[in-house]
């Protein structure tokens, strides 16, 4: 019979499945995962492994309206 404490080690947060997303994509690199500059990416504002703060947000789409890459 399993412990109900011991199953909850193995199973990640969505926010750090994310970073760990990051992290293979990056081969592991933190450090290219804090320069990482592909803002399109979905995770990009969890990046991090954190939930991102409403500034965060806000910046990252006004980047994006104001660049707007032509068709």
């Amino acid at each position: 019979m399993l412990e109900s404490g011991s199953m909850a080690k193995n199973v990640k947060t969505p926010i750090k499945a994310m970073r760990t997303k990051c992290l293979d994509c990056t081969c592991g690199s933190r450090i290219d995962i804090r320069k990482c500059t592909v803002i399109d990416c979905a995770l990009y504002p969890y990046r991090f492994g954190k939930r991102p703060t409403q500034a965060i947000i806000d910046t990252i789409n006004k980047f994006c309206a104001e660049n707007v890459e032509p068709a």
